[in-house]
Parts: C-alpha cells; sequence; structure tokens
C-alpha cells in the first residue's frame, strides 16, 4: 500500500508525497503547466525548447555532460516531456540517493543557463527530432499534431503544435528567458516525490532546493474552439506504402465523471488482442497489422481515437470495417459479458498503478496540476468506481459520442481522389 499527504511550501509550491515503503526505489518529479496552448504562434516551440534547455547546463553542472553524469553516476534515470498543456521533469534513482536526486532536481529547474551556443545546439537537436514526422518531401506528417488541430482549434491544421524549422529558429535567448520566468513559478508548478520516501526526512530537502523559488503566475491558456456541427476530415498525400487514419470522436476531459465508461469502452473496441476491432478489422479480415482504440484527455476536452493503418488499395475496405463497428456499437452497445469482462481489465490495469512509483507520480501529480482538487481522486477509489458502471451508463455515454457531428477522421499516406471521394462518404 501507499501514504498519500500534500503540502504547500511558504513559497506557494504545491509538494505531493507518495510513501511506498515496500519498494527500492524514488521517483522524483515535477510538473509545470505550459505547453504548446500557452504559447503564441510566432513563437511556437518555444516550451519544448525551454525544457531540452533545462538540461543544458545548471548553477552546480557547467554543461549537460557534468548533469548527465552526476545522474548515471547514482544509478539514476531521467526524462522530460512537453505535451500541449505540461511539461514534466523526471528523476528515479534508489532511495539512498534521494538527496542527491533532489539537489539535481532543483538544480534543473531553478538554476537553468541560457547560453547562446548551447541553444543553438538543442536547436539543431530539436529539428533533428522532428524528422521523425517529416516525409520525404519535407512535408510535416504528424498524425497526432493533425488530429489535435482539426478538432480543437477549428480546423486550422496548416501549424505544426510544436513549431516548425522557422518558429524554433527564431527563438532567442530574451523569449526562452521571459517564458521561463513566466511560467516555472511556484503556483504553477507541482513537485511529487514517489517511492520509498519518508515525508518528514525529506521535506527539509525540498525546502533547501525549492525553497527560493519565487515569482507570480501570469499565464493564460486560450480556450479551445469546440463547436462542430459535421464530420471533420482532412487528407494529406505522402509517399509511403502504407496510409494511415485516425478516426476520433469528441467525448470527455480529464477526470469527467464518464471518463471511466471511455476507458471501457476504449478497451472493449480496441484495447486488447481479442477487442472487437483487432477481431473483426485484423483477424478475421486481415487488412491491418495492429489497430487500437484510446481515450486522450486534456483538462478542458477529450477524445476516443482509432488508430490504424494500411496499404493503399485497402484504404476503403478497412475504413468501411471500422464504420461497420462504430455503426453497430451505436445501435447495440455492447453486452452484459463485455462489460463484466472488460470491467475486470480495466480494474486490473487501474490497480497496477499502484505498483508503479512513476505512475503514481503521474497520477496524483497532473490531476494536482491541472485540476487543484480538495481531495485527490485516488487509483483504488476509480477501480472500485469501475464496478459500479452498469449497461445502461455505457450505452448512454456510446450514444453521445458516436455520433458524426462529433467525428473526425485524418489520413496520412498514399491514396487516390476516387478512394478519398469514397472514404469520405463513409464517415456519415
Amino acid at each position: 500500500m501507499y501514504t498519500y499527504s500534500k503540502e504547500a511550501l511558504p513559497n506557494g509550491l504545491r509538494v505531493i508525497f507518495i510513501e511506498m515503503p515496500h519498494i527500492h526505489s524514488a521517483v522524483l518529479s515535477a510538473y509545470i503547466g505550459v505547453g504548446s496552448r500557452y504559447e503564441e504562434e510566432r513563437r511556437l516551440g518555444v516550451s519544448h525548447l525551454l525544457e531540452h534547455m533545462l538540461f543544458r547546463g545548471t548553477r552546480q553542472f557547467a554543461n549537460s555532460f557534468e548533469l548527465l553524469q552526476a545522474i548515471d553516476n547514482i544509478g539514476g534515470d531521467s526524462d522530460a516531456y512537453t505535451s500541449p498543456e505540461h511539461t514534466a521533469v523526471i528523476i528515479q534513482v534508489h532511495n539512498k540517493y534521494i538527496e542527491n536526486a533532489l539537489s539535481i532536481l532543483g538544480d534543473l529547474l531553478l538554476g537553468a543557463n541560457f547560453k547562446q551556443d548551447d541553444i543553438e545546439i538543442e536547436k539543431r537537436i530539436i529539428l533533428e527530432e522532428m524528422k521523425q514526422f517529416v516525409d520525404v518531401k519535407g512535408d510535416y506528417v504528424c498524425i497526432d499534431d493533425m488530429s489535435f488541430s482539426l478538432m480543437w482549434k477549428d480546423g486550422a491544421t496548416s501549424t505544426y503544435l510544436f513549431g516548425d524549422e522557422k518558429t524554433i529558429t527564431g527563438i532567442t535567448v530574451e523569449d526562452l528567458k521571459a517564458h521561463y520566468e513566466r511560467f516555472f513559478v511556484p503556483e504553477n508548478m507541482v513537485l511529487c516525490i514517489s517511492g520509498n520516501i519518508k515525508k518528514e526526512q525529506v521535506i527539509h530537502l525540498i525546502n533547501k532546493s525549492f525553497g527560493n523559488l519565487q515569482g507570480k503566475f501570469t499565464g493564460e491558456k486560450p480556450p479551445l474552439k469546440t463547436t462542430q456541427t459535421e464530420p471533420r476530415y482532412l487528407f494529406k498525400k505522402s509517399p509511403s506504402q502504407t496510409v494511415s487514419f485516425k478516426l476520433c470522436h469528441k467525448a470527455y476531459p480529464y477526470k469527467h465523471k464518464n471518463v471511466l465508461i471511455t476507458l471501457l469502452i476504449s478497451d472493449v473496441l480496441g484495447g486488447g488482442i481479442s477487442s472487437r476491432m483487432s477481431l473483426n478489422v485484423r483477424e478475421k479480415l486481415g487488412l491491418v497489422y495492429d489497430i487500437a482504440c484510446y481515450p486522450t484527455m486534456f483538462s478542458d476536452v477529450g477524445s476516443i481515437d482509432i488508430y490504424t493503418s494500411t496499404k493503399k488499395s485497402n484504404l476503403e475496405k478497412t475504413t468501411k470495417a471500422v464504420m461497420d463497428e462504430i455503426h453497430k456499437f451505436y445501435r447495440e452497445g455492447i453486452t452484459e459479458q463485455e462489460l463484466k469482462r472488460t470491467e475486470a481489465r480495466v480494474f486490473s490495469q487501474t490497480q497496477l498503478i499502484m505498483d508503479s512509483p512513476l505512475a503514481m507520480a503521474n497520477w496524483f501529480g497532473i490531476e494536482e496540476l491541472l485540476l487543484a482538487p480538495q481531495m485527490p481522486d485516488t487509483p483504488e477509489k476509480q477501480a472500485q468506481k469501475i464496478h459500479d458502471i452498469k449497461l445502461e451508463d455505457v450505452q448512454k455515454v456510446i450514444s453521445e459520442i458516436f455520433v458524426p457531428e462529433k467525428r473526425n477522421f485524418i489520413v496520412v499516406g498514399a491514396f487516390s481522389w476516387l478512394s478519398k471521394k469514397h472514404t469520405i462518404s463513409l464517415l456519415k
């Protein structure tokens, strides 16, 4: 089991403690409310570049080599990522190195250097990172960015979520410093210490590393455009042996009262090898190698997404097979047997979160950052709620979500004009 507690430092920084004495490791993670949703279009990518620059030397470490070696020397692992509405920085170590790791994490977050030479190197690294989403023609073909833009940016899909070569190369030292000072402030950050730790033994270390953090939060997250009255679609031609598509239905935001039902629905449709999409589109028809269904959630919006890829000649067949399953799902819902079987799977997956200090840190840290609840929604509470879901609850959510006016379809790859026309007709 674990023990949860939360404290606020005098400067306002929220700190969550997840004590898990039965394991050896500890995870120290920071969640900052900053990402592409907070960026001006002319500075798209600044949050991502800032995340990279945190590792480019600090007050304690002259450069990234010294910093990364210090983490390696204690057998630790570090990670960081930037999503549209938050950034995370994570260090995982054996619990006997917690003091070292806290010192390093504090230095990463509070002692960042913004040297021009380092910025130019990191820009080049990010541009290389972006090439995994660029086709042989040089076009950006990240289907996840396209789906986000199609659904939530009023169909404006020409702008990359994390910037392009022009915006990234145009970011200055002053841009980075201003962004850092605006968002890396106590009110906009949550620190989570999870694993084999004792709160009373680390609280003074946290005050030492983070007590001097100051600043007032002035950022504002612009609302997303959610109005939609008919299916939307985006076809992006790209030279490829296969064609990929993503079918998205607008659903619910993070921690909505119906989120558990969306997890259950996603699992029935495409969560495992015995799911409907896998059995019918893959096993029976042999149209795809893999197909998955999963929820995507932000603080204020969400969707249920189906993703797969197939050869060019099978685009219509595969789309029809997927839409046939969606129509059947809408008309007939799920069976009592499917409900019970999937409840058991989702229950197990939710409980397994409690075995991982990183999963626990993400669970409580992101919830605190995005929603700041009076009382946290714990994994065990969610697991128990799964058994309270009734068949009629599921049917109601299915009828709310899987309708044409919430449908978005993104295709990337090789396709003909006729194939595009026929595929669009299947979405209605």
